[in-house]
């Protein structure tokens, strides 16, 4: 049998081809899918400053809800650090030489021109104290910085400022920049490159006063007595803080503690990976099934005669499964290297939009690799015994007299799944329209693609309908071509079928992917800016503002109020069918000092002004997620894992531009990593003078440097970076799956055209010239084409309007003009020359030579 199927491939080449480039493009989809994720778990950049230290003691990063007999676990990305007391635990723990307790804050030198200094390869400093020099390879210059006032800087640094042990430097942090005395400068040794983050290094307490915590540290390095394994150490330091929630890290997995941007990109790629794994994966499956029984219903009477000569469906059964095994191997483990390549194009293009630091390594293991072979296997054999069961149900002499064409018919447990795909997608993109909660636009977005692989099963029909529907225009328009036309897909819908699916489904992905997410950041652009109500918007370059800002600023002559706000990200968690259910949202903290003069939540329930430790106010959306009303407690878990439960003291209904959780700032500092607020809004007193406001605001630059002043509403600087890189983020993977799907496209449309060479000889034999065939496939192509827009865009449609009205209250959602015609005339002109290219190479043969072929 395996001598049969390797004749038959041999023989068959051009046949195959097809169904190898499905497998080669899943290959190469997977692969990079697949990197992402393993990425994700990785360390992603090397450890520096703790590179000394065996073993590092960071916050523990996730915390469990249980609700009956469920337990849930869930990842934090903050770095929330440890109490402080633990040092000393760790400290005495068997083979340690010692432990350090690390504070880690905003701190950057600033010149003589208010310019802030970054260290080599533009790397943004921190301050730390100077303990902590004791965990990494520094050699240096001058003394410790010992008394209050004095620094020592790193060399880079120092170098860019142009100061030495002796001079003075102005340096900004977490309090109103003040002037330090340099009395030593400390030079890296060890690998990995430039320092990422070069510290300034402070005497203990002043280190300890910036940090602003005295009950907990950033972070504990320990230090090995000489001889002592790192890994066993590990365990003695774990053995010596039981119970405490902390999580210890040694080798490469101490960089993620070191460098909390580098955890919190890791987390943006196993989210990344997560949300589109499982539709790759389904992608994969779908088109590699659909491109293999293309070619096996391209084959039926030779299998049909096979049958006749006494092959058993048994045997057919293990030829099919052999072709696909054959197939599959070869072209999986060949798309695994351009799969590794298309990683390490997305690793750029996601570090050059910020998504990920510029420094940031991905993982190439194997796991990836085998991931995709794997898949690519049981994809083909997953559809080689579909394929092999329709064709073992014909007779063989019906299978030998059914004409080359076949009506558009489908079994029906095809129209069974499809209908019930169809009726499931439709009540999913309905949901926003009865409820506010997170679940109902999850459930439309997951609608609508259901509904488009829906449309994809119920292809055959579809097209046939579609084609009645224009028959008549066409042969208005076409004449005797429209007619020819109307007449090839009337009577090959079923093959046409395998060929229009991909261009729906290419269209209908994409409206689903991108346009979801730009109406949900056109909307949060325009609540932000009717919410901001205050007349300027203030934002720090130095890390963010020092938390004194906002009572400087009220005391300024013309301001009426000022407020800073922070933001987090957070969780929140509530029983559901008996089981625990755990949601991620942006919150927000916001500082007392007249709130109801610098934003606008459009409170639909209760008084923001009641907002106090203990308090929260929630969203329309996340309250009804949450079955919470006013005066409700809600389980929230704040960045460092705590968990509360304040009462809901406001519902308003602004929550897309500023986050489905409003907190007091007391709240939201004390339990993350943040130090300073984000911004600050400033609202000028009635009659006040704009000009002189504006120019006592742009003066706090001496006194906070970095400091930004914005005299419009909406969005801060930061807040849009953010957004435009989640929403290109979002958009970069899609490039990738769309990029597939066009070869899928591409690859199906050949298949089906260059099946029709005889078709086209006997045209030509009746007396058709070479140019009116060719009219006919593109006003054939002009139908396919519509066919294939017109559905790809209706289908999507309801779960977008319902996304929109569910969000926004209105009706119409987002879609960019020039956005969504890039992807009509992508899949377009990919249709068009994947139709009339092989047309044209069709009709360069002879005609004696063509009618001669086989199937």
């Amino acid at each position: 049998m395996f001598r049969l199927v390797l004749q038959t491939l041999a023989q068959r080449t051009s046949g195959f081809v097809g169904a190898f480039v499905a497998l080669f493009g899943a290959s190469v989809l997977i692969t990079a899918f697949g990197i992402i994720l393993q990425s994700g778990i990785g360390d992603g950049v090397p450890v520096q400053r703790y590179a000394d230290a065996a073993v590092v003691v960071d916050g523990e990063k996730s915390f469990s809800v249980r609700e009956g007999d469920s337990t849930r676990t869930t990842s934090l990305d903050d770095a929330v650090g440890v109490p402080a007391d633990l040092v000393a635990k760790a400290a005495r723990a068997g083979g340690a030489a010692g432990a350090v307790g690390v504070l880690r804050f905003p701190a950057e030198v600033v010149d003589g021109d208010g310019r802030l200094v970054r260290g080599a390869d533009d790397h943004r400093s921190v301050g730390v104290n100077w303990a902590s020099a004791a965990l990494g390879p520094f050699d240096r210059e001058g003394r410790a910085p010992e008394r209050s006032g004095e620094v020592a800087l790193e060399k880079s640094v120092a170098e860019r400022a142009g100061v030495g042990p002796g001079d003075t430097v102005r340096i900004a942090s977490t309090r109103p920049a003040g002037d330090y005395r340099v009395v030593g400068v400390v030079a890296y040794t060890g690998g990995g490159g430039a320092l990422r983050m070069p510290p300034v290094f402070f005497a203990e307490g002043d280190a300890r006063a910036l940090y602003g915590r005295g009950d907990r540290v950033s972070a504990i390095g320990v230090l090995a007595a000489e001889g002592t394994d790192a890994e066993r150490l590990a365990d003695r330091v774990g053995d010596a803080l039981d119970g405490a929630r902390v999580e210890l890290y040694t080798g490469d997995g101490r960089s993620s503690v070191e460098n909390p941007d580098v955890a919190s990109a890791r987390g943006s790629l196993k989210e990344l990976a997560g949300s589109l794994g499982g539709t790759v994966v389904l992608i994969t499956m779908m088109v590699v099934g659909s491109t293999l029984a293309l070619n096996i219903h391209q084959r039926r009477r030779e299998l049909a005669l096979l049958r006749a000569m006494g092959a058993t469906p048994k045997q057919i059964h293990k030829m099919i499964a052999g072709e696909a095994l054959v197939i599959a191997l070869i072209a999986s483990v060949l798309g695994c290297v351009p799969g590794v390549l298309a990683a390490g194009v997305m690793r750029g293009a996601l570090s050059a939009i910020g998504v990920l630091p510029e420094d940031f390594s991905f993982s190439y293991g194997p796991l990836p690799m085998i991931a995709a072979v794997f898949t690519g296997v049981v994809a083909a054999q997953a559809a080689a015994f579909a394929v092999a069961r329709r064709v073992v149900a014909i007779r063989p002499v019906e299978a030998l007299s059914e004409s080359h064409t076949e009506e558009p018919r489908l079994g029906r447990v095809r129209v069974f799944v499809g209908v019930l795909l169809l009726v499931l997608g439709l009540a999913a993109s309905l949901l926003p329209l009865f409820f506010g909660s997170v679940f109902a636009v999850a459930g439309a977005g997951s609608g609508g693609l259901i509904m488009v692989i829906a449309i994809l099963v119920l292809a055959p029909p579809v097209v046939g309908r579609m084609t009645r529907v224009l028959a008549r225009p066409f042969q208005r328009r076409f004449g005797n071509l429209g007619y020819l036309a109307v007449a090839n897909t009337r009577a090959d819908s079923r093959r046409l079928a395998a060929g229009i699916g991909p261009l729906i489904l290419a269209i209908g992905f994409a409206s689903v992917q991108l346009f979801i997410p730009t109406t949900t950041s056109r909307a949060a652009e325009q609540q932000a800016a009717q919410g901001v109500v205050a007349d300027y918007t203030l934002n720090g370059a130095a890390g963010g503002l020092p938390v004194d800002v906002p009572e400087h600023v009220r005391g300024l002559p013309g301001v009426a109020a000022a407020a800073g706000t922070v933001r987090v990200d957070l969780f929140a968690s509530r029983k559901l069918l008996d089981s625990p259910e755990v949601f991620d949202y942006q919150a927000q903290g916001l500082s007392p000092g007249g709130l109801d003069q610098v934003v606008d939540l459009d409170v639909q329930r209760g008084d923001l002004g009641a907002l106090s430790p203990g308090t929260v106010a929630l969203s329309t959306g996340a309250a009804s997620t949450l079955g919470a009303d006013l005066g409700d407690p809600v389980r929230l878990h704040l960045p460092d894992g705590a968990t509360v439960t304040p009462k809901v003291v406001a519902v308003y209904a602004r929550g897309l531009g500023f986050g489905d959780v409003t907190l007091p700032h007391e709240t939201v500092l004390r339990h993350s990593s943040r130090h300073m607020y984000d911004s600050v809004l400033v609202r000028l007193a009635e009659g006040a003078d704009r000009d002189e406001v504006a120019g006592a605001l742009a003066s706090l630059d001496e006194r906070y440097p970095g400091t930004e002043v914005l005299d419009e509403g909406g969005l801060s600087s930061a807040q849009r970076r953010i957004a435009v890189a989640g929403l290109v983020g979002s958009a970069l993977p899609l490039v990738l799956v769309f990029g597939y799907i066009a070869v899928a496209v591409a690859n199906t449309l050949v298949m089906t055209t260059l099946a029709r060479g005889r078709e086209f000889a006997m045209l030509r034999l009746v007396g058709a010239t070479r140019e009116q065939v060719m009219r006919m496939m593109r006003t054939g192509t002009g139908m396919l084409v519509l066919i294939a827009v017109v559905v790809g865009t209706l289908v999507p449609l309801l779960p977008l309007t319902t996304v929109s009205f569910g969000l926004t209250e209105s009706p119409v959602p987002y879609i960019p003009p020039f956005m969504y015609l890039g992807i009509v005339a992508a899949t377009s002109a990919l249709a068009a020359g994947a139709v009339l290219v092989p047309t044209k190479l069709a009709l360069r043969s002879r005609l004696v030579e063509v009618i001669g072929l086989r199937e």
